[in-house]
């Protein structure tokens, strides 16, 4: 057993770049299949989403295949490491717009500016891409953006949980696959604490190893609820709980803020 783990462990944090690459793949093609209507309760969500932004007023099953396609397109792109450098910097435009839809998504429900937890969600995936962008670039491996990025995806859903900045009707939605509605509300909202401190943390780098241990083993809980709500959502969260595994293998992630992190640059053959 303690054989397989380190060979588990050196093969993922050896190949960091492969590993993160995998774990966008996951990201862009659990979203893209959601957009397809693969799944209904994630096709209803991005639904709702667009529609509170669809200024230009474009019919919105058409513009959700174009977007799901798209996701796809970016997936293959970056598993196979084609142009990295071109498909990196869409994929950064692009989810830059996603987090600055999801405010205007939280403004549209709530009529409150200040849905921070929903641009959050998506800074997960912004520094990956950006952790990778910067290696496609200049060979350099900055870990520490690996941590600050799971921190936020942690942060994001305890403020949403808890009511603060965020909306957590998809929380509640995923708790009720095993509880009633007043346990599963509980779960969430008390869930969102903890959530909170672990993100808080995490990004700081105080206890950010351990915490990401903890971290890990609540998410396989999440992503088996969210296998039993559709196969998209399924996928597109095993990009997190993945990427908190490798941040809690990884002990080159962990540094805290306010000092210099590791930097590896990489040689080319």
């Amino acid at each position: 057993m303690n054989e397989m783990f380190r060979s588990i462990h050196s093969a993922a944090v050896g190949n960091t770049t492969l590993y993160f690459r995998c774990i966008l793949f996951l990201t862009f093609l659990g979203h893209g299949f959601a957009s397809l209507h693969l799944s209904a309760p994630g096709y209803e969500l991005h639904h709702r989403i667009f529609e509170s932004v669809n200024f230009f007023q474009w019919n919105v099953e058409t513009a959700l295949t174009l977007i799901g396609w798209w996701d796809i397109l970016l997936a293959a792109g970056i598993i196979l490491g084609i142009l990295p450098r071109i498909f990196l910097s869409f994929a950064l435009i692009y989810l830059i717009t996603v987090a600055v839809v999801g405010c205007l998504y939280y403004y549209a429900k709530t009529d409150s500016i200040f849905g921070f937890a929903e641009s959050f969600r998506r800074f997960a995936w912004i520094f990956y891409v950006i952790f990778l962008w910067i290696f496609y670039n200049n060979r350099n491996k900055i870990f520490g953006l690996l941590r600050i990025g799971i921190g936020f995806a942690f942060l994001a859903h305890g403020l949403a949980s808890i009511g603060f900045f965020g909306l957590k009707g998809a929380h509640i939605e995923l708790a009720q696959q095993f509880f009633s509605e007043n346990i599963a509300n509980n779960i969430v909202y008390y869930s969102g604490f903890s959530d909170t401190a672990f993100g808080l943390l995490i990004i700081l780098g105080i206890f950010s190893r351990p915490l990401a241990i903890f971290g890990s083993l609540w998410l396989v809980f999440v992503v088996i609820l969210s296998f039993m709500v559709g196969i998209p959502e399924g996928i597109f969260r095993c990009g997190f709980l993945f990427s908190c595994i490798y941040v809690a293998m990884d002990k080159r992630c962990h540094t805290v803020i306010w000092k210099k992190g590791v930097i590896e640059k990489e040689l080319l053959a």
